[in-house]
Formats: structure tokens, sequence, C-alpha cells
């Protein structure tokens, strides 16, 4: 899976994480994309959700740091 092609969204769930402003927020945001991406059209396997998703969140994290 080449994550390049998923820069957008990964960058798009990294700016809606930074927004909320305790980790909980952050885990809501984070669940309901991983919702969307097991959906139509994506219907992405559990694995590529798992890249994506912490991809976002190397993203975040070094953010905030």
């Amino acid at each position: 899976m080449n994550l390049k092609s998923w820069d957008t969204t990964i960058q798009q769930i990294a700016d809606e994480s930074n927004r909320q402003p305790q980790e909980s927020g952050k885990q809501r945001v984070l669940s309901a994309w991983r919702s969307k991406l097991e959906q139509e059209p994506t219907s992405l396997p559990p694995y590529q959700i798992d890249n994506i998703v912490r991809e976002a969140r190397k993203r975040f994290t070094a953010v905030s740091r």
C-alpha cells in the first residue's frame, strides 16, 4: 500500500485530531475515520486502515510536541 496516495486523507485526519484539546477527542476522530474507511467506496481491509491511522497519529503527535 502506497501511503502517498492517501496523503490528503492522512493530513485531514491529523488536522481534525489536532483541533481536539484532549486525547479522548483525538480517539473519537480516529474511530470515526476508521469507520469511514471501512465503508464504501474505499472498503479498505483492516491492515491498510491501521497503516493510515498510524501515519496520521505520527503526524498529530509530532505537531503537539
